[in-house]
């Protein structure tokens, strides 16, 4: 079933739609490939990534490179469209305070909720919340801990399913839970967690820091110990929708930074970004 629509979600329609088919992609030389790929035939493609600089809906070109030896040869490119991430959506978080009750109510009927929001979520808290600060103690078994939407169960993300998205080897996630990696394998892991209504920025005191996004459906969220205890936390800033976890760890003790942005990929930090 589609997710409950956030307003990240709304915005990232509105902008879309304001942008339609005149997409802006810059004026670069499709000829320089930004990546490359292996298609069935084992053979390499070269690809290259345009992303719209309105709406960021990006323009896929890919073509077979030219044969060094060939004195001539025509290079077929075929030119696909793909929906950006939501956090590649330029203006996005500027444009979802600025969703009006009305848009809200239009595309939350539009995908199939013609009842509103449920009144167990929990509510959008941006406009006053400020950082929240826990310290709490886990009992680490397997060098494992979760994350949780209150309500589910360690199996929606142990075993790790193919289709988890992974940040380095400290976070895989799926819609609803992350299993973070403590650095220990079995005993207690001091923790900090930060709920936060805007990135407050990794801590860089840390050796090891990544990132990724996960979407919380209701906002509310439980912290769990594969041993069995769990904690709940306070209501998430923006309610329902897309957040970003940032997990700080040294050899002793962690750091949990969340806070709500629309989603994008997985990121592990360098040394040299540290």
């Amino acid at each position: 079933m589609m997710p409950f629509p956030s307003r990240d979600d709304v915005a990232m329609e509105m902008i879309i739609r304001a942008c339609g088919g005149a997409h802006d992609f810059p004026d670069n030389d499709l000829r320089q490939p930004t990546g490359a790929e292996t298609d069935a035939a084992g053979r390499t493609v070269n690809v290259r990534r345009d992303p719209c600089r309105r709406c960021g809906t990006v323009r896929l070109t890919r073509w077979q490179p030219p044969d060094p030896g060939a004195t001539s040869q025509l290079v077929a490119a075929i030119s696909t469209y793909e929906r950006p991430e939501p956090g590649d959506v330029p203006g996005i978080t500027e444009r979802a305070l600025k969703v009006t009750d009305e848009e809200y109510a239009a595309v939350i009927a539009e995908r199939g909720f013609s009842a509103g929001i449920p009144s167990d979520f929990a509510p959008d808290r941006r406009a006053t919340v400020t950082v929240e600060s826990l310290d709490v103690t886990l009992r680490v078994r397997a060098g494992q801990f979760a994350l949780l939407d209150r309500g589910r169960s360690l199996g929606e993300i142990l075993p790790v399913p193919p289709h988890a998205e992974s940040a380095g080897e400290l976070i895989d996630a799926v819609p609803g839970a992350a299993l973070l990696w403590a650095p220990i394998h079995d005993g207690d892991l001091p923790l900090t967690v930060l709920i936060c209504p805007a990135d407050p920025g990794p801590d860089r005191s840390y050796p090891r820091i990544a990132e990724l996004s996960c979407r919380y459906h209701s906002g509310h969220v439980t912290l769990r110990e594969i041993a069995g205890r769990a904690q709940d936390l306070p209501p998430l800033p923006a309610g329902h929708g897309d957040y970003r976890l940032r997990f700080h760890t040294t050899d002793t003790r962690g750091l949990l930074q969340i806070w709500n942005q629309p989603r994008t990929r997985p990121h592990a930090l360098s040394s040299a970004e540290r």
